[in-house]
């Protein structure tokens, strides 16, 4: 038996393709990074229709993707288009970069320790199938990440915002709300709070 679960991984995995957006966001023109994201979420949404209204494209797709999706995204839109479209409206709204990178890194880096740990040492639970343990890693993890670009009261606020984000449940999806709601409250710590 895996460490971790082994779907869990890989659905986890594909959270680091955050990684690509923000080296995208952070070496190229922002007019390449719009038109680059603006094609790829159409070309998601676009998928996700076929998929949804096409049974047997759906099931073809969910085989080769091998596990990345949840049993309730089967039919239903997938996470991909919400941790694409947060990602993008978190860079497009938000001018400060070291917010919107560390914010991003809270989704790709928090959300998967929350899961990981949650799932496998999960004892304590807060609400549904959240646990105090796996919102532990997820404040460690966002704490780590954003201490690499932002200060020590923006990192730690940072940190406790994206832990909230994910342990409460949100409509659409929490990789929608985790980078946007983060980068709201870090803009206006930094801008009202700290100096």
């Amino acid at each position: 038996m895996a460490f971790f679960p082994i779907d869990e991984i890989k659905r986890k995995t594909f959270h680091l393709l955050c990684l690509l957006y923000i080296l995208a966001y952070w070496f190229f023109p922002w007019r390449v990074v719009s038109w680059g994201f603006g094609i790829l979420i159409s070309l998601v949404i676009a998928g996700e229709a076929i998929r949804l209204t096409n049974p047997s494209f759906n099931k073809w797709i969910l085989d080769v993707l091998g596990g990345v999706h949840r049993q309730e995204e089967t039919g239903r839109l997938s996470g991909l288009l919400w941790t694409l479209s947060g990602s993008f409206l978190t860079m497009l709204i938000f001018p400060d970069k070291r917010i919107v990178v560390a914010s991003l890194l809270f989704l790709a880096f928090g959300d998967a320790s929350a899961a990981l740990i949650g799932k496998k040492f999960g004892k304590h639970k807060i609400l549904k199938q959240k646990s105090l343990e796996g919102s532990l890693a997820c404040f460690c993890a966002c704490l780590a990440v954003g201490l690499l670009f932002l200060n020590r009261p923006l990192a730690v606020a940072g940190a406790f915002t994206a832990t909230f984000i994910e342990l409460i449940p949100w409509p659409l999806n929490d990789n929608f709300w985790m980078p946007l709601v983060s980068s709201g409250i870090l803009a206006l710590i930094s801008r009202f709070f700290i100096s």
